[in-house]
């Protein structure tokens, strides 16, 4: 019994102890292969005058600027790509929705979020802007119920991206909007470029505009205030959208 017990041992023993060593084997094989194909890439490199180095570093050089080139064409199709998508949804919004009386808050949170995106496409990637969104998503009824007049908020939007100092190294634009209990603020703030004054005769929806739709549609329930202070344009809008 004991010798068949070792004879299974050795059985299994064998090919454990042949696996290591085969594949020990197989590395010095291509180890050595390896080497002589280093060693004879070295004999080439020495045997090559300075123009042939020059020829086939531009050579591995070429491919690699070419990719980097088409990587960098490719991100500015897919910011193009991206940017048209947004403007399309802007277009449906003002071409349906804005034809309504009233729309969603949500619709209108969506509408100024591409209108945001758009106008990013004009500013440097190192520009300072600062967007902020605070939606109660709690209360759906409130959220999707048409009570919003369309394009209320366009016109303090756009001012900010019409009118700041893209220039200045200190330039900002920041942009906060609040939807709560069925009040919406939006905050929006600039700093002002001299080159592009306040008082521009065609400024979006226009400013006597947007009063005239508030004390309108919202007689008693806003609150608009817009100041420059610092060099600074600050615009504030608070809609109560229901009555007590």
């Amino acid at each position: 019994m004991k010798t068949e017990i070792i004879d299974v041992i050795v059985v299994l023993l064998v090919p454990a102890a042949a696996v290591p060593w085969i594949l020990y084997v197989k590395l010095r094989f291509r180890y050595k292969k390896l080497e002589l194909e280093q060693r004879r890439q070295r004999e080439i490199f020495q045997r090559m005058d300075n123009e042939q180095m020059k020829r086939m570093h531009r050579n591995r050089l070429n491919p690699h600027l070419l990719k980097n080139s088409l990587n960098g064409i490719l991100s500015h199709a897919y910011q193009t790509y991206y940017t048209m998508d947004k403007l399309a949804m802007l277009l449906d919004y003002v071409l349906y929705e804005s034809e309504m009386e009233l729309v969603s808050p949500k619709a209108d949170i969506e509408f100024v979020r591409n209108l945001i995106e758009v106008n990013k496409v004009k500013l440097s990637p190192l520009f300072d802007i600062r967007v902020k969104f605070d939606i109660d998503e709690t209360d759906l009824e409130m959220l999707e119920r048409p009570s919003l007049v369309p394009l209320i908020t366009v016109d303090l939007i756009e001012n900010a991206f019409k009118h700041a100092d893209f220039h200045h190294p200190d330039s900002f634009i920041s942009i906060t909007f609040i939807f709560r209990h069925g009040v919406l603020e939006l905050t929006v703030t600039n700093k002002i470029s001299k080159r592009s004054p306040l008082n521009k005769t065609r400024s979006g929806i226009g400013s006597k505009t947007l009063e005239e739709r508030l004390m309108l549609y919202y007689p008693n329930r806003h609150i608009l205030r817009r100041f420059t202070e610092n060099d600074m344009y600050n615009a504030y809008l608070q809609i109560r959208l229901y009555e007590d």
